[in-house]
């Protein structure tokens, strides 16, 4: 008799406990729930890293001007010339048609380029990391280049004188003043139809962070590896080292880097120089955004 009583003690202990843990496990989870879920803003301060595109995409009704410069010396004891021996150029118009879709094109003074691109901010990185603990963005561009002949080849016909290339932006602020981004990528180049054997696709990941180290300035910096480099010429993979001071709606980036074109498919596919200060390897850039805004903030 005294065992069933004990044995009726403990059911019921196991089931008033089994109450407890369950009430405890419910207001846990509508605690959890109540935590307020907001988006984390600027990751990066710019629609640029450095070298390449974040994942950053304007607010609804910006229209972006922006100008990009590259300056480096010939790798002769003669050149010396003022400044720089050699100079490119791209300036480009982006429009924010929503909060998530940019669209924007450019014209190079590489070969007289002229390019565009989609955006599209897929996610966006959640405080409470449940919803989306990762900002995705999504880029697709496309270049023209108005090239006679190819280097060393033939003519070129309009579908050699493309390239297109495709990038997954992936990143994370991970402190207010930390972010890092990895870049999934596949490069179209019609060009390299010319080159026996040479494959026309290339395939690529990119690296970036900055860090902001007080006011309005940060440090960024970016590198891409080519899983299949292009084979009838040497190159390497464009890195960049750099400073970014914000001014209201002006963003003005300085940059170090071994890479002198602006287009995707140019600087991570055919980068022909090292990054060190040897034979006009160094290469300084400047790139200067300023925002209008066509929508009241």
């Amino acid at each position: 008799m005294k065992i069933n009583q004990l044995y009726i003690l403990g059911v019921f202990a196991l089931i008033f406990g089994g109450m407890q843990g369950q009430e405890s496990l419910l207001s846990k989870l509508e605690k959890e729930q109540e935590i307020p879920s907001y988006e984390v803003l600027e990751t990066f301060k710019g629609t640029y890293l450095s070298i390449g595109h974040s994942v950053e995409t304007q607010k609804k009704g910006i229209l972006e001007v922006s100008s990009m410069n590259r300056f480096w010396n010939k790798p002769i004891e003669t050149s010396q010339s003022f400044v720089a021996d050699k100079w490119n150029a791209r300036v480009g118009l982006s429009y924010a048609f929503t909060d998530r879709f940019t669209f924007g094109a450019g014209y190079g003074t590489g070969y007289k380029s002229v390019d565009a691109y989609a955006k599209y901010r897929l996610f966006i990185q959640q405080n409470n990391g449940r919803k989306s603990p990762l900002s995705v963005t999504l880029l697709q561009t496309a270049v023209h280049r108005d090239k006679s002949k190819y280097d060393g080849g033939g003519p070129l016909d309009f579908s050699e004188k493309i390239a297109f290339t495709t990038q997954v932006l992936i990143a994370r602020k991970i402190t207010p003043n930390f972010s890092l981004q990895i870049a999934p990528t596949y490069i179209y180049r019609g060009e390299e139809s010319l080159i026996p054997n040479e494959s026309l696709n290339r395939y690529a990941v990119g690296f970036g962070g900055r860090y902001r180290i007080g006011g309005h300035v940060s440090v960024v910096s970016e590198y891409y590896y080519v899983f299949n480099e292009v084979d009838f010429m040497e190159t390497y993979g464009p890195f960049s080292l750099g400073v970014n001071w914000e001014l209201s709606d002006l963003l003005l980036q300085f940059k170090l880097t071994n890479a002198r074109h602006f287009t995707e498919d140019k600087f991570i596919a055919k980068t022909a120089n090292n990054f060190n200060t040897r034979d006009g390897n160094f290469h300084f850039g400047f790139h200067a955004t300023y925002v209008i805004h066509f929508k009241k903030r």
